[in-house]
């Protein structure tokens, strides 16, 4: 990536929500072009989970006891707007 943006990776891990099972963020990773851990975090997302998805996604109700509420997550890691065609 030209300029000054940093590269960024990120894992997430789901559960699922409601009788539909609907994905729900439960924990989210993000490091840099280093591997330097920039965050991690597992989030409680808004909905009854319903099924942890433990066995893909290593998530337990433990976790969840601690975790970070979604609505107070999704403003912890704000990031920038997307470029613009004339920035590309």
């Amino acid at each position: 990536m030209a300029g000054s943006r940093e590269v960024v990776a990120m894992d997430c891990e789901m559960v699922g929500l409601g009788p539909l099972r609907v994905s729900g963020l439960a924990r989210c990773s993000l490091v840099n072009v280093y591997g330097a851990v920039l965050y991690d975090k597992f989030i409680r997302p808004e909905g009854e989970i319903t099924d942890y998805r433990t066995r893909v996604s290593g998530v337990t109700p433990q976790h969840m006891v601690g975790a970070t509420p979604f609505a107070v997550a999704r403003l912890e890691v704000p990031f920038p707007p997307s470029p613009t065609v004339a920035e590309l």
